[in-house]
């Protein structure tokens, strides 16, 4: 069975998050997104795992950019970016935080990113963002 664009993102976006050494979240204050609780949730799963995790209050709304050590590998909202140098979810971004939170808990817990073979679907493959975005408009 083939996983969906979406599903393939999310599983994406969790390993670059994981194999992150310093993440910033970028939203809108208005946002209810707790960076807080998902530190937490790979602290207590997998303690050798250490990413330094921040946000700022200064994004868009309904729009999360994600960083790692200031190089931004994501964007999810529903407006594409222009630029292919990171990955796009065009989602709700609550839907988006949720579904993220699994799939990093599931990735910590089968021993992601030191493991072999644990790192979900699409894994063993170099990402293609120009293919997925093909797959994103085909389906809307």
């Amino acid at each position: 069975m083939s996983s969906s664009a979406y599903d393939l993102s999310l599983w994406e976006i969790s390993r670059r998050a994981l194999r992150s050494e310093k993440l910033k979240f970028s939203f809108d204050e208005k946002t209810k997104i707790n960076i807080q609780k998902l530190s937490n949730l790979i602290s207590d799963s997998a303690p050798s795992i250490i990413i330094e995790m921040n946000k700022d209050g200064y994004g868009k709304n309904n729009h999360i950019e994600i960083f790692n050590n200031e190089k931004r590998i994501g964007i999810i909202g529903l407006e594409e970016p222009n630029n292919i140098d990171c990955l796009w979810i065009p989602t709700d971004i609550s839907t988006f935080w949720e579904d993220f939170e699994n799939k990093i808990l599931h990735l910590v817990e089968a021993g992601y990113p030191g493991c072999i073979g644990c790192g979900g679907p699409g894994s063993e493959e170099v990402w293609n963002e120009n293919k997925y975005r093909i797959q994103i408009r085909e389906n809307k």
